[in-house]
């Protein structure tokens, strides 16, 4: 069975970006090369944050409870805390 990462990506401006992928590390190599749209235009980022590997379920509700919450840094802190 697969295991997925729920990752936090961050750049200079502070921008954040929040997804989920089999592997986070190759993931942000992705971002960073340009081959992402949303997050071309904003590189280079660095990981901030990756979980521990779980279910595709779990990895989605994860990324989904974190996301609105990717321009409140103590709030979005307070929660990967909590994971």
């Amino acid at each position: 069975m697969k295991s997925y990462e729920v990752y936090v990506l961050v750049n200079r401006q502070n921008r954040r970006f929040i997804g989920a992928a089999e592997d986070a590390q190759e993931e942000l190599k992705i971002h960073n090369r340009g081959e992402f749209k949303w997050t071309a235009q904003f590189k280079p980022w660095t990981l901030e944050w990756v979980s521990q590997p779980m279910s595709r379920r779990d990895a989605d509700r994860l990324e989904a409870k974190l996301k609105p919450f990717k321009t409140n840094s103590s709030a979005l802190h307070n929660l990967l805390d909590e994971a």
